[in-house]
């Protein structure tokens, strides 16, 4: 049995978190931003070297994959050969060109063509909460919250000065908007910092796509794998540990729409289900066909914690767009 979103929320009191997954930006976007789709749309020839070597690594990751290629011409200078290295240093930047390419592909260059009642009701669906978590890469939840104006919502980038194109989080700034997988306009610091890249050209994209070139670095991501691996890269990035002990440590209630709780985003819901929320609720896809399977992915956590109690939402009574 389900409830709709209105009724949910009356059920219970202010303090209300929301987590967002891919079906927030395919509703709007009509596709999905992942390390996947921008393999497929990347120009690498299949069969080729480069795109032999994400087989071979058995990963849809290009930074791990420009990294190896990086690698390796390393390992043929100190072997002298100088040809060899220079080939594999070509193909790693082939792959960061490859990206480049990618993205300009699957993701619209200054903001998504969204008209402004549907820009307005998504502003009103995030204004019923007061944390926002995203496991989505691209720019959609961004570029909403800048045209929704006040500071309802804040990402933790606020302090200090744009230095080069980029601001530095802090754990000292406001903070209710956490990406916990990473985002296109994140980079990583040499310090591991966590930098957003901010608009100094006119187009976002154009900026992003200049700081891979010119850095030789990619968005900070955490790509497709396996939960364990997700929180492997988790844990070695200061700012996304910082938002994944934020979802761990929430109160309230938690509002989950557009995830389809894939087993490789379990490490989600254990910090979910060690949190200290009272209420969750789980906005499901044409429940009569998805409901069961959500409650039996749930199961196992709810096991664990049978302290949360769960409702299930007609994701259809959820006016986001």
């Amino acid at each position: 049995m389900t409830i709709a979103f209105d009724d949910a929320i009356a059920q219970c009191d202010a303090n209300r978190s929301l987590l967002i997954g891919n079906g927030f930006s395919i509703a709007q976007a009509g596709a999905q931003f992942s390390y996947a789709s921008l393999l497929d749309k990347a120009g690498l020839q299949p069969g080729g070297p480069v795109r032999n070597v994400f087989t071979a690594l058995n990963t849809v990751d290009f930074e791990l994959v420009m990294q190896a290629l990086q690698h390796a011409a390393k390992i043929e200078d100190a072997y002298g050969e100088a040809a060899r290295a220079l080939l594999f240093r070509n193909d790693a930047a082939a792959v960061r060109e490859a990206l480049i390419h990618a993205v300009r592909e699957v993701h619209p260059g200054i903001s998504f063509d969204i008209p402004q009642a549907q820009r307005d009701r998504c502003g009103e669906f995030l204004r019923n909460f007061g944390n926002v978590f995203t496991i989505n890469y691209d720019l959609l939840l961004y570029w909403v919250i800048l045209r929704m104006g006040g500071n309802a919502f804040s990402d933790g980038f606020g302090l200090g000065d744009t230095v080069g194109g980029f601001r530095t989080f802090s754990e000292e700034g406001n903070c209710n908007t956490f990406y916990l997988h990473g985002a296109l306009h994140l980079f990583l610091g040499n310090q591991r910092e966590t930098l957003k890249r901010v608009v100094t050209t006119g187009a976002i994209i154009d900026d992003i796509a200049d700081t891979i070139r010119a850095r030789s670095q990619l968005p900070m991501f955490v790509s497709e794998g396996t939960a364990i691996e997700k929180m492997e890269r988790i844990n070695s990035v200061p700012y996304l540990r910082y938002a994944y002990d934020k979802l761990k440590n929430l109160s309230g209630s938690l509002f989950i729409y557009g995830h389809s709780m894939a087993e490789n985003d379990y490490h989600l819901y254990n910090a979910i289900f060690q949190s200290d929320i009272k209420r969750l609720f789980v906005c499901v896809y044409r429940p009569t066909d998805n409901l069961q399977g959500v409650k039996e992915r749930l199961a196992q956590f709810r096991e664990r914690n049978g302290q949360i109690a769960v409702s299930y939402i007609d994701s259809a009574s959820v006016q986001v767009w």
